[in-house]
């Protein structure tokens, strides 16, 4: 016999509160539903939505897309699952009508062709850029129908370049390529972390690419429901990834400070992968751990996130760190201006260099700033200003 299929119940006692959670959440295709009971991702279910009100129910059948299980409730969340609908958004809307109606909302109207038809969203899904250059793997950092932000490892593509995008559905593992012209480089923290790239679909690829945006939209949105959010400051981010790994076995956790997006990967005591923008591995986790204010999101699911840095033991990574970190910041190291160029003076004090400092006078040969220099060298920053102070102090370079 198959497995039977659960039943959560999600119910309103007014209609005030079944519009709003309407216009938040169940319009796009998916709720979060407070329950007790242990599923899993991918587990089918069925959702009582109940109106106590006026008692009317509707049945409808999702796949458990997030889950916040009891134990990590107390770092801030409520226990439960964040449910996506079968369908996509406008079939869940056209079954949802009748409660609709039953609460007193006021009808639908379809938005106005000559407006824009779908908002930036909040998105982070694998993607792909392949321009002249050769392809550039990333994630997204939104999405909308028109066009999308891609968070990209250092290396990015012209303004103007035509390229195709390949995104990747977090659900089904569905991929689409489509057409576009990048718009927009973002740099930070000395390099290139996100490119911005306008859609441009031939006319028949058109309402493909957009039901297939609105589908990931719609998944992305209900995962976020169970997400886990607040300040950074409030705990500091070792901290945060120490309690996030120590209540699951895996987990997301992204950092915003301005401009700026980081991304922590966990699974099973192992730091999958870290990234700020250009950085990654060891490099990017010192770089967050330094963050003292900003926000924080995180999600018990490990994200697709592509990595070319080897697993680390999680609880020594962030050691590592802590030292780098605390050693960076020690009295009496020399400063250096981000954007000052240093210059070659001795050729002859640069013999005996190790494999850090002869990256670092190949880049100083090259004309690199400080901050580029720190931001192309993989090695963590703390071992790059140790190499640079050698290289001062032997008169091999000047500032």
């Amino acid at each position: 016999m198959g497995r039977s299929v659960p039943t959560l119940t999600l119910a309103f006692d007014d209609p005030q509160a079944f519009q709003r959670e309407y216009a938040a959440n169940l319009a796009n295709g998916g709720a979060f539903i407070p329950t007790e009971a242990r599923l899993e991702l991918r587990d089918p279910v069925q959702v009582q939505i109940v109106l106590r009100f006026c008692n009317k129910r509707i049945a409808i059948p999702g796949e458990v897309v997030h889950a916040i299980p009891a134990e990590m409730a107390s770092l801030g969340g409520p226990a439960g699952v964040a449910v996506q609908f079968e369908g996509s958004a406008h079939a869940v809307r056209a079954l949802l009508e009748p409660l609709r109606t039953a609460a007193g909302a006021p009808e639908h109207k379809p938005i106005d062709a000559g407006r824009r038809r779908s908002p930036r969203t909040p998105a982070r899904v694998p993607a792909r850029i392949r321009g002249g250059d050769g392809p550039v793997t990333g994630h997204t950092t939104n999405l909308s129908q028109t066009g999308v932000l891609v968070s990209v490892p250092g290396k990015g593509a012209p303004v103007g370049e035509r390229v195709r995008v390949s995104l990747t559905h977090p659900g089904s593992g569905e991929s689409m390529e489509v057409d576009g012209v990048v718009v927009r480089e973002v740099e930070t923290d000395g390099g290139v972390s996100a490119v911005a790239i306008e859609f441009a679909p031939a006319a028949g690829q058109r309402d493909d690419v957009h039901r297939f945006v609105e589908r990931i939209q719609s998944t992305e949105h209900t995962r976020r429901l169970g997400g886990i959010s607040g300040e950074i400051q409030e705990l500091g981010v070792g901290n945060l990834i120490q309690m996030f790994a120590g209540a699951g076995a895996a987990g997301t956790l992204a950092l915003h400070s301005g401009a700026r997006e980081g991304v922590v990967g966990f699974e099973k005591g192992l730091l999958r992968f870290a990234r700020l923008g250009p950085a990654s591995g060891m490099k990017a986790l010192v770089r967050l751990l330094g963050w003292n204010e900003g926000r924080f999101e995180f999600h018990a699911t490990l994200d697709p996130v592509e990595s070319t840095d080897a697993p680390l033991p999680l609880e020594a990574a962030l050691l590592e760190a802590a030292r780098l970190l605390d050693e960076a910041a020690r009295p009496g190291r020399t400063r250096l201006d981000p954007g000052a160029r240093p210059r070659l003076v001795d050729a002859a004090a640069a013999d005996g260099s190790n494999k850090t400092e002869a990256a670092v006078l190949d880049l100083v040969r090259a004309g690199f700033t400080v901050e580029r220099i720190l931001a192309v060298i993989p090695e963590p920053d703390f071992d790059i200003e140790h190499a640079l102070e050698a290289l001062l102090e032997r008169g091999a370079i000047a500032v």
